[in-house]
C-alpha cells in the first residue's frame, strides 16, 4: 500500500503518527537525484545522521541521511496543505476576518544514499533485489518515515558484505538501534585497510578502538587467525584488558546484546613492561600476567638508528655515519681484536675509521648521545630476568594479545625505540614466512620437510592487528629540519605493507591536523569523535562538507562519525565501552 493509499483510508491522526514529513522543494530547496528537502511534521522530532526512506517510481525506495534542519516560512516553499495550516497563528483584526501569520516551518536536507528495491516484510524470506540502476529524483509532496533496518542495511551496502565485522550501532531519534557491520576487506585489506580515530580528550574514541579490536578478535580468534599488538601509552589505561568490569552499564548489556559480541575481556594475554634498574617493572600497574623487557646491545646493533628522534639530527654531526658503521662492521672488533660485545664496551670503542668520524666532535657528539641512553635501565649489557621483545614478535601465533607498556618509559626516544623495534620485527616475521615458504615449494625434498613447512606455515596468524594511541607524538606532522625520524619512517612502511600482508594499524589522537598526513592518506577508515570547529576547519577533514563539521562539533560522548569509503556518506554510530575492567577515575 502506497503512502497516497494510506492517507486515502485513514484519519489525519494516523497519517501525522505514521509519517514524519513530505518532500517539498522551491528555487532555493531543490530537489536533485543526490539530495531533496522534506517538512517536518509539527510535533515530530529527527536528528542530523538520521536515516529516512520516501518511496519512488517503479516500487523503489529511495534512502537517505539527513544531514541539515532549518526553520523557514511556508511561503518559501511548496509543501503540501495537509498539516500547513498548523503553523499559522491566527491575529485578531478589527473586521473579525481569518488572518494568518506564518510562523514558518521546521525542514530538513537530506542526502541520498541509494535507492532500491525493497522488501519491507521483516518476516518475508524473499531475497532483496535492486534490479536496474534507478537515480531518478523523489517527487514532490510525498510521505517521508524513519528507515527501517533492513533499508538502512541496503543503504549501506552490508548485504553484499562478506566476512562482516560489527563496528557499531545507528541509533535513531526514534529509538531504533540497527548494527552495523564492516566487511574485513575494508577492515584489513584488499580493498582498504587501517582505522584511525581523533576527538578531544574524553570522548571515547580510545574506548571506540578498543571496542572494534573486542569485535574483530571475537570474530576472528576461534580459528587462531588473529593476533593483536597493543601500545600502552598513557599510564594504566590498557593494562587490565583481561579483567572483566564489574560494572557493565544496562545499557552496554542491550548494545552487546543487538551486537551479537559476548561483553567477554580478552583472552591469552600478555603484558610485557619495561624494566627498571632494580630488575622490577616501571609501570603505574604490574599484572599477574606479566614480563620485563630490555635491550642488549646484540638485540638491536643494526637498528641503532631507531633512537635518533627527528630533533637529534643534526647535518654537522653525521651519527648515522657512525651507526651504518657498527651495524656493517658487526661483530666490531677493536686494534686489538677484542669484540664489542655489550653498552659498555660500545662506549670504550675508539677506532672508527677516519673517514667515518672526520673530526673528534664528531665522535664526542656521539658518545654524549650514547651515553645518554647508558644510564636508562632499559639498555643492559647482560639480561638476566628481563626478555627481548622482538624474539616475542616473531613467535606471536593465532590468538595471542600481547599489551607493550611504555607510558613509564622517560623519554621519547625511548618510547620510539620500542615501538620501531616492534615494528621492524613484524615486517621481519613477514620477510622470513616469504622467504620460508619460497624454500618449502623450491626445495621439497621429503614429505617430513613438507609437513614441518606447513605446519610453520598455519602457525602464523592471519591477521595482525597493532593498536598506537597518541600516534602524533611518534609520527608528528612537522619534524625538526623537514626530516623524519627513522621510527616514523619505519610506521609508515609498516602502513603501507599492512594492506598486502593484513597487518593492520588502529591509531588514535586528538587532533588529524598534528599527525604526517601519510596516515591519513593511506588509512581507510577515519573514526571521529567531538572536535571544534577549528580543528575541523584545516585539511585534514576535507574529506567532510561544512554541514557534517557543524554536526560533529556538537554530537555527544560516546558518539562517533564513521567515514568509510564504501559508505556513500559520512554515519554516526555509537558503542558500548569494551569489556575489560576501566579505573574509576
Amino acid at each position: 500500500m502506497t503512502s497516497e493509499n494510506y492517507a486515502d483510508n485513514t484519519s489525519e491522526h494516523a497519517i501525522i503518527s505514521d509519517i514524519i514529513g513530505k518532500t517539498i522543494e522551491s528555487e532555493k530547496y531543490q530537489i536533485t537525484m543526490d539530495e531533496f528537502w522534506f517538512s517536518i511534521v509539527p510535533d515530530k522530532i529527527i536528528g542530523p545522521f538520521d536515516f529516512i526512506s520516501v518511496e519512488n517510481i517503479y516500487n523503489t525506495v529511495t534512502i537517505g541521511i539527513v544531514k541539515e534542519l532549518r526553520t523557514v516560512r511556508i511561503a518559501d516553499v511548496t509543501i503540501s496543505n495537509q498539516y500547513s495550516r498548523q503553523n499559522y497563528r491566527l491575529r485578531d483584526n478589527p473586521n473579525n476576518k481569518e488572518d494568518y501569520v506564518d510562523q514558518g516551518i521546521r525542514i530538513a536536507r537530506v542526502a541520498v544514499m541509494t535507492n532500491a528495491h525493497i522488501n519491507n516484510n521483516i518476516h518475508s524470506d524473499s531475497k532483496i533485489t535492486t534490479g536496474m540502476n534507478i537515480r531518478m529524483p523523489v517527487n514532490i509532496d510525498k510521505a517521508v518515515r524513519f528507515a527501517t533496518e533492513k533499508e538502512i542495511l541496503i543503504a549501506l551496502g552490508i548485504p553484499k558484505m562478506e566476512d562482516p565485522v560489527m563496528a557499531g550501532i545507528i541509533e535513531m531519534t526514534n529509538g531504533q538501534q540497527v548494527a552495523i557491520p564492516i566487511a574485513m576487506s575494508y577492515l584489513a585489506g584488499p580493498d582498504t585497510a587501517h582505522i584511525n580515530a581523533t576527538g578531544i580528550s574524553g570522548n571515547l574514541k580510545t574506548s571506540y578502538l578498543m571496542f572494534l579490536l573486542h569485535s574483530m578478535y571475537q570474530k576472528l580468534v576461534k580459528n587462531k587467525e588473529v593476533a593483536i599488538i597493543i601500545f600502552n601509552t598513557r599510564e594504566d589505561d590498557l593494562l587490565y584488558i583481561h579483567e572483566r568490569e564489574g560494572n557493565i552499564t544496562e545499557r552496554d548489556n542491550k548494545l552487546y546484546k543487538n551486537l551479537k559480541i559476548s561483553p567477554d575481556p580478552f583472552d591469552n594475554v600478555t603484558y610485557f613492561l619495561p624494566r627498571g634498574k632494580d630488575g622490577k617493572p616501571i609501570s603505574v600497574h604490574v599484572p599477574s600476567n606479566f614480563r620485563t623487557y630490555s635491550f642488549e646491545l646484540r638485540d638491536i646493533y643494526d637498528r641503532l638508528d631507531l633512537l635518533l628522534s627527528s630533533e637529534s639530527y643534526d647535518p654537522r654531526y653525521n651519527l648515522y655515519a657512525i651507526i651504518n658503521y657498527i651495524y656493517e662492521s658487526w661483530p666490531l672488533k677493536d686494534k686489538s681484536d677484542n669484540v664489542v660485545n655489550n653498552w659498555s664496551d660500545l662506549l670504550r670503542y675508539v677506532d672508527y675509521p677516519p673517514e667515518i668520524v672526520g673530526h673528534k666532535s664528531m665522535y664526542l657528539h656521539f658518545l654524549g648521545y650514547l651515553q645518554k641512553f647508558k644510564r636508562s635501565s632499559l639498555f643492559t649489557d647482560k639480561r638476566e630476568t628481563s626478555i627481548y621483545i622482538g624474539n616475542e614478535i616473531k613467535k606471536i601465533k593465532g590468538g595471542d594479545v600481547y599489551v607493550i607498556d611504555v607510558a613509564m618509559i622517560p623519554t621519547l626516544e625511548e618510547q620510539s625505540l620500542v615501538i620501531g623495534d616492534v615494528m621492524t620485527n613484524i615486517d621481519e616475521l613477514y620477510s622470513s614466512r616469504y622467504s620460508f615458504e619460497e624454500e618449502h615449494y623450491l626445495n621439497q625434498e621429503s614429505e617430513n620437510r613438507i609437513e614441518i613447512n606447513i605446519e610453520s606455515k598455519q602457525s602464523k596468524p592471519k591477521y595482525i592487528l597493532i593498536f598506537i594511541d597518541e600516534i602524533n607524538r611518534f609520527l608528528p606532522h612537522t619534524y625538526s629540519l623537514g626530516q623524519r625520524s627513522t621510527v616514523a619512517e619505519q610506521i609508515i612502511k609498516t602502513i603501507i605493507a599492512g594492506k598486502s600482508r593484513n597487518t593492520i594499524l588502529l591509531s588514535a589522537q586528538q587532533f588529524k591536523s598534528a599527525v604526517d598526513p601519510v596516515l591519513h592518506e593511506n588509512t581507510g577508515i577515519h573514526m571521529i569523535a567531538k572536535l571544534g570547529l577549528s580543528e575541523l576547519s584545516t585539511s585534514s577533514y576535507s574529506m567532510l562538507d561544512e554541514i557534517t563539521k557543524g554536526n560533529i562539533a556538537q554530537m555527544d560522548k560516546g558518539e562517533i562519525v564513521m567515514i568509510q569509503p564504501a559508505i556513500r556518506h559520512p554515519v554516526k554510530v555509537v558503542f558500548p565501552r569494551p569489556p575489560f575492567k576501566r579505573l574509576s577515575r
